[in-house]
């Protein structure tokens, strides 16, 4: 772990020089003299896939966002059966419920290996007392991870499971020369996001290469030789 101070890294002397805080989520619309009220460091971890960052009931002392990787929001039931009702994106808040309360109200799980910073929460209360500009982002990064949890249950979670895993890889899915790269998880993941079982996931997968939808799939990523025709298939299925 390491810790940045924020004022250091948001001129650009800090070590993080793939990241600078000025550029970061949370922190874009802010100047010279918000950051010169900020004190406290933040700190910059790395986790591994499959690692939790925070459990579900536990003290809600910090923010983060997301530098690189993927992070599972996951909620627990009471019967103990799990369902994940968001995934974070890089460049995006979690851990937003640390404003509202003591514990956080899920658990976030690195899906794949992760870098993120973690902001104390004592940092975002006292700034955005004395700075709209940040009280700002706030609200614009929280009606942001509301439409994303929407559109999340709305997209993947209805039709046939080709389509939702459609809709899925257009939402991740990145440009590479003549063709995109979406990431896959692990099937159990994958479950748990579109409430189905693994074995039905794997299923999918094949029908959709069958269909030449999809190709080279790996264990982490699948690969879309047309855009174009996903986002057709995706539409056929509304």
């Amino acid at each position: 772990m390491k810790t940045i101070e924020i004022k250091s890294a948001w001129q650009g002397v800090s070590d993080c020089e793939n990241c600078s805080i000025r550029s970061s989520a949370l922190f874009a619309e802010l100047n010279e003299e918000d950051f010169s009220k900020i004190h406290s460091p933040i700190d910059d971890l790395s986790f591994d896939a499959n690692t939790e960052i925070y459990a579900q009931g536990d003290s809600a002392q910090s923010l983060y966002t997301l530098r690189s990787g993927y992070v599972k929001i996951l909620h627990i039931n009471s019967d103990g059966s799990e369902r994940i009702v968001r995934i974070v994106l890089p460049g995006n808040l979690f851990g937003m419920e640390a404003l509202l309360g003591d514990r956080y109200e899920h658990a976030a799980v690195a899906l794949t290996n992760a870098h993120v910073c973690r902001i104390p929460k004592q940092i975002i209360v006292s700034l955005g007392e004395e700075s709209p500009r940040l009280h700002r982002q706030i609200v614009r990064k929280w009606g942001e991870a509301l439409l994303q949890s929407e559109s999340w249950f709305s997209e993947i979670n209805t039709g046939r499971i080709e389509v939702r895993l459609a809709r899925f890889f257009l939402k991740l899915a990145k440009e590479s020369g003549s063709h995109a790269i979406a990431p896959l998880f692990r099937r159990e993941d994958m479950g748990l996001m579109m409430d189905v079982k693994f074995e039905t996931i794997s299923r999918a997968l094949a029908s959709m290469a069958e269909q030449c939808l999809i190709s080279n799939i790996t264990r982490l990523s699948v690969q879309i030789p047309s855009i174009r025709a996903l986002q057709e298939f995706a539409k056929k299925g509304l």
